[in-house]
């Protein structure tokens, strides 16, 4: 493990995924380390103690190298609610667990993006009732019983990438009853809003991939509804002869 370095730059469907390796560690980020960040961002981070420290300059560090792939630089400190400030044209999200911190960004023009890592292992199946509509609780419950951490891991994994890619649109906290997600095994899914305010409308994609023991899922959204499906697009339908 080297950490604070890149262990991965790869151009995804929504962007550009960057990770960085972090210490399983409360200890304080080296001085050089820290160096690397722009000022304020140094400072906020010398403020930061224990984990928050770590995953603060681990995620600042992927978001920094993201978005120096796009030829950005930003500071890209956080706000008040804690959400992302990036620079004007530049979308972006962040997430972290424990060894590994990882960045998404694109330019805005391809919309808002939310991401989201999560570990695969220790299951923790107690959350599904917390995290699930009971519509999704049915379905996963319906799979064979090894199925269903992972199950429920991918959906509670998606909703907090929605929550995070419709924040510069829907600037308040948005609860996981109000998304329904279901995905699909080409590592895809489709995500349906319930948004309690009626906000939108907003087209929403979602991606995953799995990553050593873990899983990253990607949302993107825009505003708008989805364009009409044109006739000469639809698949033809072939009558069965017999």
């Amino acid at each position: 493990m080297n950490p604070y370095q890149t262990a991965f730059q790869r151009a995804v469907h929504f962007g550009l995924l960057t990770g960085v390796e972090i210490p399983d560690s409360k200890e304080p980020v080296p001085e050089d380390v820290l160096s690397r960040l722009a000022p304020d961002l140094r400072e906020h981070a010398r403020s930061l103690g224990g984990y928050r420290q770590v995953d603060f300059v681990g995620g600042r560090l992927a978001l920094q190298s993201s978005l120096r792939g796009l030829g950005r630089e930003a500071e890209c400190m956080p706000n008040e609610r804690g959400g992302l400030v990036l620079p004007q044209g530049v979308s972006g999200s962040i997430s972290h667990k424990r060894t590994l911190a990882v960045a998404l960004t694109a330019r805005a023009t391809h919309g808002g993006l939310g991401v989201d890592l999560e570990n695969l292992e220790p299951a923790r199946e107690g959350i599904a009732e917390r995290v699930l509509l009971p519509e999704e609780l049915a379905v996963v419950r319906a799979l064979p019983e090894a199925n269903q951490w992972v199950a429920t891991l991918l959906r509670f994994s998606f909703k907090e990438a929605v929550y995070k890619a419709l924040n510069p649109f829907v600037p308040r906290y948005i609860g996981f009853e109000e998304a329904m997600v279901t995905p699909d095994t080409d590592q895809t899914a489709t995500i349906e809003l319930r948004l309690a305010n009626g906000e939108g409308p907003f087209q929403i994609e979602g991606r995953y991939l799995w990553l050593n023991g873990r899983v990253v899922t990607m949302v993107r959204v825009r505003e708008g509804a989805a364009p009409p499906v044109r006739e000469q697009d639809m698949e033809p339908v072939q009558l069965d002869p017999s």
